[in-house]
């Protein structure tokens, strides 16, 4: 390898590895409003560059909740979406095939995640074992069909009881009421997010309300708040 090649590897290579290179980006109008914009981003040598449109959203009956610093925090059954900067960490759907390149739970009659605050499996998704069932789990196969296709947003990854659980992208409710504390959307660009989803650029999202947005931008230069 030539030397004008390896330095410009050298310089390329902390930028693939570190950080995410895929942002999305939520924003409300406060902490208490049940539906938001969604808009996706790249990132490039000179910052994020937004490369969708805006999408409407539908957040938690309550608004949102942070995940951390200050009130109001997100909590198990509060109705309230979280909060901060978070990995997206897998996909699930209904089809045996997968929708992405993350990982997939295939979501049949046996998929669950549990709910139940004081079993130490809370807020992890895997298939029911009929000797060893939870007190409380959410079926992921569900009867309306808004877990058809969805992803995994890595709130509360270290299972803190209580601080809330089960969080993902899912689809709107056919009448597009407010969601028990995820973000839901059409199913159009749900799927066409879940299809853009890479890996190797480590997916995250960013959800907050608008008045927060300019704290973020000097983390992600790029990213709009108005």
């Amino acid at each position: 390898m030539s030397l004008f090649k390896s330095l410009i590897f050298i310089i390329i290579l902390p930028f693939m590895l570190f950080g995410s290179q895929q942002l999305v980006v939520v924003t409300s109008w406060d902490m208490n409003a049940t539906s938001g914009m969604m808009v996706r981003y790249e990132k490039e040598a000179g910052g994020y560059k937004a490369i969708s449109a805006p999408v409407p959203v539908t957040l938690g009956r309550s608004g949102l909740g942070w995940d951390q610093g200050h009130e109001p925090l997100k909590r198990e059954g509060d109705g309230r979406s979280p909060a901060g900067l978070f990995d997206i960490t897998a996909t699930f759907g209904e089809d045996s095939k997968a929708n992405s390149a993350l990982p997939y739970w295939y979501a049949d009659d046996n998929l669950i995640c549990i709910d139940d605050v004081n079993d130490t499996r809370y807020n992890t998704m895997g298939y029911l074992n009929p000797e060893n069932p939870p007190k409380s789990f959410e079926q992921m196969r569900r009867n309306d069909a808004v877990y058809r296709n969805g992803a995994v947003i890595d709130y509360n990854g270290e299972g803190v009881s209580g601080r809330g659980s089960c969080i993902f992208f899912h689809l709107n409710h056919p009448n597009k009421r407010p969601t028990a504390g995820c973000t839901a959307m059409d199913e159009e660009p749900l799927l066409e997010l879940i299809r853009w989803f890479d890996p190797n650029k480590k997916p995250k999202l960013l959800q907050i309300p608008r008045s927060e947005c300019k704290k973020y931008q000097k983390e992600f230069a790029g990213i709009e708040c108005e």
